[in-house]
């Protein structure tokens, strides 16, 4: 995908619909809307850490960034479809915060599709070419992609928890504020549309916000210590476990491949599967569906292995 300019910065609808008309063109109304897609899904990640202190109370990888997205672009029809996947494309490829994570999430996506041919991408153009299995196959395709987009979010939002765990709290006005702090400490170094973003973020806030009290969360964000970063191995379980739902890994095919690429293998929690269970559920809020259990693989590379070493 190449880069493209910034997105225009766009406060409203109405805003996004001006531009349509300016520009003769409906595709900044669709990215209004997957801005706002994408922004409520990972406020919606960080509020099981904001709201429930203990890990394995979470609920994190359910589905919450494909649930969002037909929230907002559900109604679509069939033929109306192919439209959405062209603006998701399209925006993946602009110079932006969130159109980044689009795009990082799309990697993994063409991983799977280059290994098992079962989403867009090169080898199934002749399947877009015929419209009664072209839908299903692009929305088979999206509802991948928001699997991997709902393990970035995660992994982000974890990461941020360990390095500045006062930027989550219970009260949304302070986790709101305390986002403003987290960009002030690189305000110099943003681009122009996060600079934007921020003083508008900045002045709508004190239009709802007047409690002196919660303001003092953007000074104090953007001064706190950083604090250590998570391990390295809630990284890979974080970042391998749509491979673990979609192919039905065993914790033993987790712990296998998860040993292959750690550069400290053999400690805890990857010696044994129960320790490796109890870890996903108790620290980072992972848990196996309740489908029937896989079975483990002899020799360690489980379906998606090679998407799993290309990560």
């Amino acid at each position: 995908m190449a880069t493209r300019e910034p997105l225009p910065f766009m406060k409203s609808v109405a805003e996004a619909e001006a531009l349509c008309d300016k520009e003769q063109d409906p595709f900044y109304l669709d990215a209004f809307m997957i801005e706002a897609w994408l922004g409520h899904t990972i406020v919606e990640v960080a509020a099981e850490y904001e709201q429930k202190k203990n890990a394995k109370d979470r609920t994190l990888q359910t589905g919450q960034s494909w649930r969002g997205f037909l929230g907002v672009f559900g109604h679509a029809r069939d033929e109306e479809f192919h439209h959405v996947l062209q603006s998701l494309l399209r925006f993946a490829e602009y110079d932006d915060v969130q159109a980044g994570m689009l795009c990082r999430a799309f990697v993994p996506l063409s991983y799977e599709h280059e290994r098992f041919s079962d989403f867009i991408g090169p080898r199934t153009l002749d399947v877009a070419k015929q419209p009664a299995k072209a839908v299903p196959l692009m929305r088979r395709s999206i509802e991948r992609w928001c699997d991997w987009l709902d393990s970035l979010f995660h992994f982000q939002t974890h990461f941020r928890h360990h390095v500045l765990p006062e930027s989550f709290d219970p009260d949304p006005e302070k986790s709101e504020l305390a986002s403003l702090g987290i960009l002030q400490r690189s305000f110099p170094k943003l681009s122009d549309f996060s600079k934007k973003w921020w003083e508008w973020h900045h002045g709508e806030a004190a239009e709802r916000i007047h409690d002196l009290s919660k303001w003092q969360m953007i000074g104090k964000l953007a001064t706190a210590p950083l604090r250590d970063p998570p391990a390295s191995i809630d990284e890979v379980v974080i970042k391998f476990w749509p491979l673990v739902k979609r192919y039905n890994w065993t914790y033993r095919d987790l712990m296998a491949v998860s040993r292959q690429v750690l550069p400290a293998p053999q400690r805890y929690p990857i010696e044994r599967e129960q320790d490796l269970a109890a870890y996903c559920s108790n620290v980072l809020g992972l848990r196996k569906s309740a489908k029937p259990s896989g079975k483990s693989t002899r020799d360690g590379k489980p379906p998606g292995y090679e998407v799993a070493l290309r990560l």
